[in-house]
């Protein structure tokens, strides 16, 4: 017999309910009555306080904790659990994903979101199945209604604004529907409309730290068994997706389970599963059972009475999340504590989708928390993206030179992947056309920090949500230098700036008023500030500074901050992500992939680059305070030319008071032609120093489609240092050839291993050392 024990979840609870489990674990109830400040017994014989749904959750969560250390102390474990809507909690506490305190806060940290929300309504459905439903919502045009449970063939829940779900019972009823219920609760709970709640319970979720579950628990949201690395992104989906019910409970069905256990008030969930029994197919003749494994043959529950497990409760426990044993009897284990014939359980090996943070991978839609980049470069095209994004990577297409072309911008929100914006007169057309094909995601190299062109793209489709919480529809990943730098882009936009943009209308007021609590980034890339920075620190250094602003940044949604063009060996990744970092962002990587926007020629520079040819040379960034950059010096002309330029420009205002045979030498040998005139901004029609460098700079960056440099004696080629070192790592290997480094193959390499290497160095232990 396989076994599935089931929680349920809000409309199951009765008064005086738990009645009898009080008296069997008075440590674990002690243990809830602390964290709510009030008798839970109490509560469940308070008819008008259990309809108050901050009280009720928090209560339902503990009822059904209680029930399953009642059912372990005389069961052994089942082969699978799942709990429905708020009873998936309990039952991932069951499992071992987290401990019995931090489930708790977390149900009442939904319940007081879920308590601030309104507006919405709920309506059961019963005698109709969900396509038909659906058909019938289509032809009355109530496209504003979501299906919130789909709990059986007949019995369905749907979730919308009230006026709206109201309008739609007496339809229903005309087309067939047995009954409509409209269900005692003024929130469209599992809806398109939680969205800002789920973003807001998210920014708690972030705090925890899950386990495997030691027992299989079922997600509501996709059906399938829960991932450790996953579960903080389905508890936050689940608050603004449908409860698949049926779907799940077919899931078990096909997975060989016959009996399911309710642990809790009422028979609900026990009469949907004798209705899955009776109309699902069983399982195939050989059936697949990964999902639902063999019945653990000990568990923590069942080698301790309940009496010393009651006293075990009573220890004092973190509110950090760590898991301990279901019932919280035993000590807390690190994810990833090797297995040992000692203790007789496993640790959970690093892996590459476990890396970096769950939220930032959930925001970018990516299997890894990597970042395939070619802004500044030029080199990422949409062939770059499209090979990244199937690779379950993030990218970033670079627009230079000129604004990006229309079919190009369509192609990228399809596909998901976002385009670099750089400040510039063309800036605002960049943007415009980014709107224009609805692109939800930039990557910023604003050195003096946000402009009105960067506002516009962030705030465009900024608005309160039902909870009156402002939300970001676009993200915005910066690349920083410095802490400095970083606060700019933490900060909400300028007062003056959000004024100008309402009254240009590049922005409505309700725009603007949900931009004032928001930071302009919603990512941060850290990148190496070119030895120049005050504090000459690096980009691991400043790291954690960086990640410590964000954290106290405003907005409800975290701010992730991660490592830019430095990371090349897997070394590196692992200390990156010890340190902290939520995410990595290859930049002259990207330049040597086959697919890269570059010409065969510099691949194979790049590629076979070492730190003897690199060197430091004047750029664009900050150039009148000439910020050096890092660029390969073999084969060009560029870091000397550049070198020459900027100390004209430090010693000479106007490029007319440069010394008149070193003016000719400069047009005639650097530049191919007379100085560029001054920018059409500028009153004063003579150029500037500064003008001829930046154009020569600019210049030596340019490529023809082909990738080829448009000025090959002093081309200008970016080589940030995870090149040189990723070269040095792999010398030797078939990565050492850029026509095996796909963007795939590039993250594989580093985060695989980095995983591996975190693993294999996590501490064991005391009591398992040897």
């Amino acid at each position: 017999m396989t076994v599935v024990w089931a929680f349920p979840g809000q409309g199951s609870q009765r008064k005086d309910m738990g009645a009898g489990l009080f008296d069997r674990h008075p440590a674990t109830l002690a243990r809830a009555d602390a964290v709510l400040g009030r008798s839970v017994r109490e509560l469940c014989a308070d008819q008008a306080a259990l309809r108050d749904t901050r009280v009720l959750q928090p209560v339902l969560y503990t009822i059904g904790a209680l029930a399953y250390l009642d059912r372990a102390a005389r069961e052994p474990q089942p082969h699978c659990m799942i709990g429905h809507s708020l009873g998936e909690y309990t039952a991932l506490y069951a499992s071992g994903a987290l401990d019995f305190e931090t489930g708790l806060r977390l149900v009442v940290a939904r319940a007081e979101i879920m308590g601030r929300a309104s507006g919405g309504a709920m309506l059961a459905v019963v005698g109709l199945g969900v396509e038909r439903l659906r058909e019938v919502m289509r032809r009355e045009g109530a496209d504003d209604i979501d299906v919130a449970n789909h709990n059986s063939p007949r019995q369905t829940v749907l979730s919308g604004p009230e006026d709206s779900v109201r309008a739609l019972a007496p339809v229903l009823r005309r087309e067939g529907a047995g009954k409509c219920v409209l269900l005692h609760i003024s929130v469209a709970a599992h809806s398109r409309y939680m969205a800002a709640a789920a973003a807001e319970l998210g920014a708690v979720l972030d705090t925890v730290t899950f386990h495997e579950p030691r027992v299989p628990v079922l997600s509501n949201v996709t059906a399938r068994p829960h991932r450790a690395d996953r579960i903080a992104l389905r508890l936050r989906e689940h608050m603004c997706q449908g409860v698949r019910w049926w779907d799940s409970l077919a899931h078990l069905v096909g997975q060989g389970v016959t009996e399911l256990v309710e642990l809790g008030p009422g028979s609900v969930l026990t009469k949907l599963w004798a209705t899955a029994r009776a109309e699902l197919p069983g399982p195939p003749a050989t059936p697949d059972t990964r999902d639902v494994p063999a019945r653990p043959a000990t568990h923590p529950a069942d080698e301790a009475a309940p009496a010393a497990r009651d006293r075990q409760d009573t220890a004092p426990r973190p509110a950090t999340g760590a898991p301990a044993e279901p019932g919280g009897d035993g000590a807390t284990e690190p994810p990833t504590r090797p297995a040992t014939a000692r203790s007789g359980r496993r640790r959970l090996p690093v892996t590459r989708e476990r890396l970096g943070a769950a939220r930032f991978r959930e925001r970018y839609a990516t299997d890894s928390a990597w970042v395939v980049s070619g802004t500044g470069d030029g080199a990422a095209g949409d062939e770059v993206c499209r090979a990244a994004r199937a690779a379950g990577l993030m990218a970033f297409t670079d627009p230079a030179p000129g604004t990006p072309a229309p079919a190009s911008l369509g192609e990228a929100a399809r596909g998901g992947w976002g385009s670099g914006l750089r400040p510039g007169p063309d800036a605002d057309a960049q943007v415009t056309a980014l709107l224009a094909h609805d692109v939800r995601h930039v990557e910023a190299d604003h050195p003096h920090g946000p402009d009105a062109a960067l506002v516009r793209f962030r705030f465009t489709g900024a608005h309160r949500g039902p909870a009156g919480t402002p939300v970001a529809v676009r993200h915005v990943l910066a690349r920083v230098t410095g802490p400095g730098q970083a606060a700019a882009f933490l900060r909400p936009p300028a007062p003056s700036l959000l004024a100008g943009l309402v009254h240009t209308g590049a922005l409505t007021e309700d725009e603007a008023e949900a931009a004032r609590a928001l930071p302009v980034a919603s990512d941060l890339a850290v990148q190496d500030p070119g030895g120049w920075h005050e504090d000459a620190a690096d980009a691991y250094q400043l790291l954690p500074s960086v990640a410590a602003l964000a954290a106290r940044c405003p907005g409800t949604e975290p701010v992730h901050v991660g490592l830019c063009g430095v990371v090349g060996t897997p070394e590196q990744a692992a200390t990156a992500f010890a340190l902290g970092a939520a995410f990595l962002v290859s930049t002259s990587l990207t330049a040597c992939t086959p697919e890269a926007r570059l010409a065969t020629s510099l691949k194979d520079t790049l590629a076979r680059a070492g730190e003897d040819d690199v060197t430091w040379a004047p750029t664009e960034r900050h150039a009148s305070l000439g910020v050096p950059g890092r660029v390969v010096r073999r084969g060009t002309l560029f870091p000397a030319r550049s070198g020459l330029l900027h100390r004209l420009l430090c010693a000479h205002r106007y490029f007319a008071d440069v010394p008149a045979p070193r003016r000719r030498h400069i047009e005639e040998q650097l530049l191919g032609r007379p100085a560029p005139p001054p920018p059409d901004s500028r009153a004063d029609d003579r150029p500037l120093t500064a003008d001829v460098f930046r154009w020569y700079v600019r210049e030596t960056a340019r490529r023809t489609p082909a990738g080829e440099p448009l000025r090959p004696l002093d081309h200008q080629l970016r080589c940030d240092p995870e090149v040189t070192r990723f070269n040095r790592a792999v010398s030797g290997t078939a990565l050492a050839a850029w026509t095996a480094r796909t963007p795939g193959a590039l993250a594989t390499h580093l985060l695989t291993n980095a995983a591996e290497l975190l693993t294999a160095r996590a501490p064991v232990p005391a009591d398992e050392r040897p």
